[in-house]
């Protein structure tokens, strides 16, 4: 739980209704102050918001809507509550440089191995199957971040794991390289 969340519990808060109630409001200002009190509290009241999961949606969606990326990550965490992995890991590819990959949750845990294992999924039919297939960049950008964490904290063996499933032979020479043993 993060030092923000505590302090927006602490203050006696027993329902995100009226947060939620800042969504229908017409001034972006609000949507935007609204989206980052539900950001902070969605861990804990992500059923009340999961009610309004659409109009979280319809702002992601709205291109002229500024924070769009914000609208993305809370969707996310409603989805992964939600036990919808897939959609989860969707708007997280939306949420881009919102969501912190290094931050240890389990949540990012869990929208992280999503992700390896639709990518994983999609290599294999591309080199195994010969298929032609497209992979989303901001999928393929999460994973090779991944291999980047596996290599600063000299977890190599999970890096040869990540890539030997994937099939990203580029990435098993750069762990084997790096590695010591």
């Amino acid at each position: 739980m993060s030092v923000s969340t505590m302090n927006y519990n602490s203050a006696g808060i027993t329902s995100a209704a009226g947060v939620i109630s800042l969504l229908s409001e017409p001034q972006p200002e609000l949507k935007k102050f609204a989206l980052n009190k539900l950001n902070l509290i969605v861990h804990e009241f992500w059923a009340e918001i999961s009610d309004v999961v659409d109009k979280i949606e319809i702002l992601f969606e709205d291109e002229t809507f500024e924070e769009r990326e914000l609208s993305a990550l809370v969707a996310s965490k409603v989805y992964y509550h939600l036990g919808a992995y897939d959609d989860a890991l969707h708007y997280a590819l939306g949420a881009a440089s919102l969501l912190d990959l290094n931050q240890h949750s389990e949540y990012v845990d869990t929208v992280v191995a999503r992700a390896i294992d639709q990518y994983t999924g999609l290599r294999v039919k591309m080199v195994d199957g010969g298929e032609e297939v497209t992979i989303d960049k901001r999928l393929e950008q999460i994973v090779d971040k991944m291999f980047q964490r596996c290599f600063d904290d000299s977890r190599y063996k999970q890096a040869v794991g990540i890539a030997l499933e994937s099939r990203r032979y580029d990435m098993l020479e750069s762990a084997i390289m790096k590695s010591e043993d």
